[in-house]
Order: structure tokens, then sequence, then C-alpha cells
């Protein structure tokens, strides 16, 4: 998701209206082979740990590979609120980097002969429509792995607060998209939408006659040998799951969110750095992890190659963000959840992979959390840390925030000081072009704005409320506080003005 302008828009409409542990490291691994010294294994340390208190982080875990190999393993800081320290084994929630998995199950059907990248959805689930259903046929296998089908982002993010754990969640989420507009035709352009890696994996469960959920443990956790990765919390290997945390202002705050089964292909993996570390190595290594390959050679460069444009310098791939640079290729994906955050970075050329685990998530420092993964690629590639990589922390989002409170106070004393000077002088009620002035206008300030934030936020974030509550809870509770004061004092005025006091209006006549 990329909120940063749509947040800035936000901040001008409120502005308008109105102890950690120290993080310690734990379980390091590390091979001979991996061409770094020793200090940089200690630069890596203290880079983490200084990004880990800059930006409030409270768990860590980081994974290295080179090659073929796990290079470099660490846990840092606490997995819960009790204490217990991260380790490589800890499981987090993924978010979006679960799509690179959905697609690598696309593939392997593919590769089996089981489903045609090029065929359309219908072919795999005959009733899939949107409300228009001559607009929908088109979409393809194809279209939904590159982010190009023509779904809304605003669709993709409604199902997000969904706890709804039956086994039936998955197709009632893709069959709700019976009554979603397309926003433009398929094939057009990219809008990254989750439900098209919700479908994804509808027809993996259609394809395999097994649950999404089953044919990701058995084809790609077990031949990963991916230990401590699940499909679902309540698989035991997610018993030691980390607690997730939501940023409240400066705060990471313990935090239960919904785990919406429905949403698993797309943003609700399970796994740990140690078992991304194996991931890693197939990514790298033409599928192959030891002597258990998951998909071919081929097969692992088409999920890489570019297939939908986002900008002059990235592409979409098949759950994976494309950067090809001068004498550099990079393949990336991050995810979030109301409560975790993840990075994965492939550097092929220079065979390295890298991913970092949190287990906080929010999106006025979702800047903070990200950049962890770029300095670590820095000082693997023997490049100097810049202002980049290592920024000091940016408050103005939260500073903002809280100003904004203050603005409607202004507000309401202003007014209530105007409201008792018209009442001593004994000009309320308000008659004639005075009840405009006085009344209507001073009325449809204290509503109108307010009201329309309910109505345009959602469309600028291209996400319902109940989602942005879930991932950006100060600010929502900023919005409801200035609406609650918006409301209160707009009746407070139609009293005050409309039915003046009778003690004060004869005083002052």
């Amino acid at each position: 998701m990329s909120y940063t302008k749509s947040f800035v828009a936000l901040l001008s409409i409120l502005i308008l209206l109105g102890t950690l542990p120290v993080v310690s490291p734990a379980n390091v691994v590390s091979a001979q082979s991996f061409p770094l010294e020793q200090v940089d294994r200690d630069r890596i340390d203290a880079y983490i740990q200084s990004r880990m208190q800059t930006a409030n982080i409270p768990g860590l875990a980081l994974g290295v590979v080179y090659g073929d190999e796990v290079v470099y393993l660490q846990g840092y800081g606490i997995a819960a609120p009790d204490g217990r320290a991260v380790t490589p084994q800890t499981p987090f929630i993924l978010g979006s980097t679960s799509k690179s998995f959905t697609a690598l199950a696309v593939m392997q059907l593919v590769e089996a002969g089981r489903i045609d990248l090029d065929a359309p959805v219908t072919t795999y689930l005959p009733w899939f429509r949107t409300n228009d259903a001559a607009a929908s046929a088109p979409i393809t296998v194809r279209h939904l792995l590159n982010q190009n089908s023509g779904l809304p982002a605003y669709e993709g993010r409604q199902g997000i607060a969904d706890n709804d754990q039956s086994s039936a969640a998955l197709e009632n989420g893709v069959r709700d998209l019976s009554g979603v507009q397309l926003s433009q035709p398929a094939g057009q352009s990219y809008e990254y939408a989750n439900e098209n890696y919700n479908i994804l994996g509808l027809i993996i469960q259609a394809v395999s006659g097994s649950l999404y959920e089953e044919y990701i443990r058995s084809a790609i956790f077990a031949p990963l040998q991916m230990t401590h990765s699940a499909a679902a919390l309540s698989d035991p290997a997610a018993i030691d799951i980390a607690t997730g945390y939501r940023y409240w202002f400066f705060w990471p705050v313990a935090f239960d969110a919904p785990y919406p089964r429905r949403m698993t292909p797309s943003g609700f993996l399970i796994s740990s750095a140690e078992d991304m570390s194996h991931y890693l190595i197939a990514q790298l290594n033409g599928g192959a992890y030891g002597n258990n390959q998951v998909l071919s050679p081929e097969g692992i460069v088409t999920l890489h190659t570019p297939g939908a444009r986002i900008s002059s310098l990235s592409s979409y791939g098949m759950g994976w963000v494309s950067q090809n640079q001068p004498g550099s290729t990079r393949i990336l994906h991050n995810g979030d959840v109301s409560n975790f955050h993840s990075n994965l970075l492939l550097l092929p050329d220079q065979h390295i992979g890298i991913v970092i685990l949190v287990n906080v998530g929010g999106f006025l420092n979702s800047s903070a959390i990200n950049i962890p993964i770029e300095g670590v690629a820095e000082i693997l590639l023997g490049n100097n840390l810049t202002a980049s990589t290592n920024p000091p922390l940016t408050v103005i989002p939260q500073v903002v925030l809280l100003t904004a409170l203050l603005i409607p106070i202004v507000w309401i004393v202003g007014s209530y000081l105007s409201i008792r000077r018209w009442q001593h002088r004994g000009e309320l009620p308000p008659h004639g072009i005075r009840r405009f002035w006085r009344f209507y206008l001073p009325l449809a300030i204290d509503i109108l704005p307010l009201g329309l934030v309910w109505i345009i936020l959602p469309a600028q974030f291209h996400t319902p409320m109940e989602t942005i509550a879930l991932f950006v809870p100060d600010a929502f509770i900023v919005i409801v506080t200035l609406s609650t004061l918006s409301i209160g004092w707009a009746m407070a005025r139609i009293f005050l003005t409309l039915h003046p006091h009778r003690k004060v209006q004869h005083a002052g006549s």
C-alpha cells in the first residue's frame, strides 16, 4: 500500500478543521564462506539496534543468505510484552510478502499442466464475476499475478477487519466481488489489489483439490523445511508467534488484530526469519533448496519478470517488485498488516537475499520500519550508510495530529464567546442577514468539514474506514474525537443561538 501522499492530504484536511526494553541480539548463526569481515557483521548489528531504538520497534528478526547458504540469522528485542526474546525461529505474520508464496504455488500448478497463465479466471471458477460480467470475463490468471486485472484497491482492503475462520471464508470473500465495479479494463495498467491474490488462492484450492492452507504447507513449507511457518493461527507451527503491536502516536502498544482467513493468500501467511531464509535460497537458486526443487529455474525467472509497470523505475512481477538499474537488479516486496511488517530483498547479481520481520505495524511510522533492510543491503555491499538509510525519527505527522485537536477547541471557545456577546446585546436569535452570518454559516463550519472527511478519507486512501481504524488507530481516534466535538458543539450552537437564555436576553435589552 502506498499511503504517503494520501496521508499528507489527510493532514491538510485536519489542519483546516481545526519504555521499550533495551534490544539485544540473540541466536547468531554465521558462515565463514560469506565475504564479510567481522567489522561488517558488527556494523549490521549496531545499525539494526540503532534503528530499532530510533523507531521504537519492539522486536525484529533478520536473515541473510548468500548463494545457497544461510549466513546470518539474528533476533532482536522482545517477541511479547512478557519479555520473551525474538529468535530466528520466532513466527511473524508476513503481510503482503505472502503474495510471492501464492504466486509460487500458481507456477507449480502451471508447470504441472493444471493452470494456464493466460486462461480466464472463469476456467477455474466458472461462477466468478464482478458487477459487469462482460468486463470481468477477460481477466486471466496472469492479470491477477501482475496486479493489472482492473480490480480496485479499495475492495482489496475490504476484508482486512473480517475475522471469519470458516473453511468457506476464502470463497465467500471472492463471491463478494460480484457487486464490485472494475476501475479499468483488464490488462490496462497496474493497480495493487489484495483481492487479485485471494482469487489466486481460491484457484489453487479449486485446481489442487486441497484447501489453500494445506497446499502451501505440503507443496512449499515442507520441501523448504520451513518448520516454523504456518497458514493459519491454529497451526501448531504458529504456537510461539510473536505478539503484534500498533503505534499509538509515538509508542507501540500490543494489539490482537483480526486474522481474516479470506485474505490468507494475499497477506496472512506466517513465518520466521530462519524459514524465510530457506525460501530466499530457493528464489536465488532456480527453485532449489538442498535436494528439493519447488519450481524450475525457468519458473523462478517467470515469477521475477516484470509484468506491469508501476513507475519509470519499477514494475510488478508475480508477487515481486522488480527494479532494474544500471549494474544492479533488485527484486523485492514488503508486507504490512496492522500489527506486523516484513521486508524481502533479492540482489541476484550479488547472490544475496535479505529478510527482515518486525512485530509492529503503523502507517505513520511506515518509513521508519521499512528502512532497515536498505541499510543492511548497503553494509553487505560494502557501502557507507547515508541519511536515507539512517534518518532521525520524524514526529511531524503525530505532532500535526495532536495539533489538529486544538483547532476545534479554539473554534468552539471563540464561537461561544461571540454568542455570549450577542446574548448580552440582545441580538439573539438573529434575524435577516444576521441569521446567515451568525447561525447558518457557523453551523455549516461546525458540521460539513468533518462530515466530508468520512467520505473523502476512504476514497483518498482507497480503504474502508474500518480498515483505516485498524492501521492508523491514532488518526482514527483524532477523527472520531473531532467529529464528536463537531456534532456536540453544533447542537449547543443551535440551542444557544435560537433559544437564548431569557435572563441573559433581558439583561442585554
